[in-house]
């Protein structure tokens, strides 16, 4: 006799059982193995946590969570995204549009204009940092002058600079 209130419905333990070998990870796969093993063995939280490796209130709230949600319960959301961005990356995009002609053709661009136009543009003060990973983002990167051309000959300027009275 299991000591549950409320048992899953019918034909949980066969649908459970194909979305364990449905898994993507290692982590839904003992989500749903905190409802097989309920639904199919009865076994108390406690057990469960123990076999899975999850605490007793994580199995509890799992429980919980499928008999008010269901599948949809064992779904893992995305953790991470852009909640804090000042503009979308299409309006980043189309923004450093202005700024890419200038540079491709050879001129400077310096991270300091980009801040004051981009504070501009979103109406409040932000970090440096903040425009360099934009441009990261876009693909943007530090292009610096070569310090001398590939095709200089070493030698050559040793002899002038010999001959030539500079030292």
């Amino acid at each position: 006799m299991s000591g549950y209130h409320r048992s899953f419905p019918e034909g949980t333990s066969e649908r459970i059982r194909s979305l364990m070998s449905e898994a993507r990870n290692v982590s839904e796969l003992k989500r749903a193995q905190c409802i097989y093993y309920r639904s199919e063995h009865g076994l108390p939280p406690q057990q469960i946590a123990d076999m899975v490796g999850f605490d007793v209130g994580t199995v509890r709230n799992l429980h919980s969570a499928f008999l008010r949600d269901g599948e949809a319960a064992l779904k893992l959301s995305g953790k991470g995204g852009r909640y804090h961005a000042y503009l979308t990356e299409e309006e980043e995009a189309s923004w450093l549009e202005g700024f890419r002609d200038s540079g491709q053709t050879g001129g400077i661009l310096e991270v300091s204009k980009i801040q004051t136009s981009f504070e501009e543009r979103v109406g409040r003060k932000v970090a440096k940092s903040t425009v360099y990973d934009l441009l990261h983002r876009h693909g943007w990167r530090k292009i610096t002058p070569r310090p001398r051309h590939p095709k200089s000959d070493p030698e050559a300027i040793a002899s002038f600079k010999k001959t030539s009275g500079i030292s």
